[in-house]
């Protein structure tokens, strides 16, 4: 599942998300400079994005917009010696035709085999014979390559990553050695409790749709994609349905960056949209999804709808959230680990999604005391909504949420990631200091209307769903 500052864990990036993203270790190449037709470049304090005329650019934020749509933002950032660099494709599983879940997943695997101009060694030697590092990942809206370098090799991780996106060469028999990689990982995700659990959460919560599909996908459809599947993937990532960002941070030379991405870029077909489209996502859910295997633990989450990525709400669920169970002081945390040891792991979620978002707790602990530890998320539950947040709550809820934000914020790779993802997502990057007035100004009545709306006694009857992996045998009923 998917994590914020609102949730728990990972590299948390302030209501953008960190994945449950599945990727690639791969790594990266000199390009030359050539004379590229003239994009329009807003930069400074001054400069107002072209997408909010109304909202200013950060002070060290320059955004380009290439002739042929794609998105080109960077931050410099004082005393770095490093770059990180990414391309991010408005495309990620949830986008996957039907019957092919995984294939997102499955390209972006795939273009580390070798492209036009590299051999897959050479891809592996490129970054990494300067000390740089070369990954991607897939999440289920977005699919990103991305490096970090010293700010001497820009241009060479620049023109690496440019050429991942655009020049696959996606054969036969890489096909067969890769599908045969990506099913072992499959295999290994079922065979792990936590990640099988994360899947079946998604699959409870959005039945039938592709939202509830792995992200890696399942052996039954993974097998049959063929090399024009994955060509087709490439033709769409690069038509006009789909936006595409290169964002960067640390040391780094935003004309030289833009430069590079348009020579390397391209092949991107013109009128791209800037952000990216909201899809459909269908009602239906499965109240219970609970599978049974070899295991000595319960690993479960329990979860329902709720808000999406662009509500006003998000900013007070998430403050909830954090009281419920951000963190070691969470109510969760306090009340079945410290107090009454019935679990090693618990934590809640706010999962914020373009048209979708949920609401989750998610716990493991011995069989025999599942039924307990349930029951005390259900009362914590039930006193929120008794008694709502107290100022004290309210305050402290706002200074961690400020303060992860500052920490999630404070490297060249989460900047990156932050400028991409809000591109794609908003259309202009979200600075820390708007982040930080947003957090404070969450008002009490927010937070209650979030709690009445959003935060219903845990049953299936208010929509709560259990997704959750058991030992054999076990049949004690966990959802209300």
């Amino acid at each position: 599942m998917e994590c914020w500052v609102y949730g728990h864990g990972g590299e948390a990036i302030y209501l953008i998300g960190c994945g449950k993203a599945t990727g690639f270790s791969g790594k990266g190449i000199p390009t030359l400079v050539h004379h590229m037709p003239k994009a329009k470049t807003l930069r400074g304090k001054n400069s107002i994005d072209s997408q909010k005329p109304n909202l200013e650019l950060g002070e060290n934020v320059r955004r380009t917009v290439l002739p042929n749509g794609v998105v080109v933002i960077s931050e410099w950032m004082s005393g770095q010696r490093s770059v990180s660099v990414g391309v991010w494709l408005g495309l990620g599983s949830r986008h996957d035709p039907k019957g092919k879940a995984g294939l997102a997943h499955l390209y972006e695997h795939m273009v580390f085999k070798g492209t036009k101009q590299r051999t897959s060694a050479r891809i592996s030697r490129e970054l990494e014979e300067v000390g740089g590092h070369l990954n991607a990942f897939t999440s289920r809206e977005q699919t990103c390559f991305y490096a970090k370098v010293l700010d001497r090799d820009q241009d060479r991780a620049v023109g690496l990553v440019c050429d991942l996106v655009t020049g696959a060469k996606l054969s036969g028999k890489d096909l067969e050695l890769e599908r045969g990689v990506v099913l072992e990982e499959i295999r290994a995700s079922d065979d792990d409790p936590e990640e099988l659990v994360g899947d079946l959460f998604a699959q409870a919560l959005w039945a039938r749709q592709p939202l509830g599909e792995p992200i890696a996908g399942t052996i039954e459809s993974v097998t049959p994609i063929s090399v024009q599947d994955l060509v087709d993937h490439r033709e769409r990532s690069l038509s006009s349905e789909i936006p595409v960002v290169v964002s960067a941070s640390g040391n780094v030379d935003h004309d030289s960056l833009v430069f590079l991405a348009m020579r390397g870029l391209e092949a991107k077909v013109c009128g791209a949209p800037e952000i990216q489209k909201i899809p459909k996502s269908g009602s239906r859910v499965v109240s219970s999804l609970v599978v049974e295997k070899d295991v000595t633990q319960v690993n479960l989450i329990l979860s329902r709808r709720a808000l999406d990525a662009h509500s006003k709400e998000r900013h007070a669920l998430g403050l909830v959230n954090l009281v419920l169970g951000g963190g070691m002081a969470s109510r969760l945390n306090q009340e079945i680990r410290e107090k009454r040891g019935l679990a090693y792991s618990v934590y809640s979620f706010a999962d914020l999604l373009l048209g979708a978002g949920a609401l989750g707790v998610s716990l493991g602990t011995e069989a025999a005391q599942a039924a307990k530890a349930v029951d005390v998320v259900a009362r914590e539950i039930v006193k929120i909504r008794q008694n709502g947040l107290s100022k004290r709550d309210l305050r402290f809820a706002k200074d961690f949420a400020a303060g992860a934000a500052v920490l999630a914020l404070e490297s060249p790779s989460s900047r990156m990631q932050n400028l991409g993802k809000c591109q794609l997502l908003f259309g202009r990057p979200l600075g820390l200091d708007e982040i930080l007035e947003t957090i404070e100004a969450v008002t009490p009545d927010q937070v209650a209307q979030a709690i009445e709306s959003h935060l219903p006694e845990l049953s299936s009857e208010n929509g709560w769903t259990l997704a959750a992996v058991v030992p054999q045998g076990f049949k004690e009923q966990l959802l209300p």
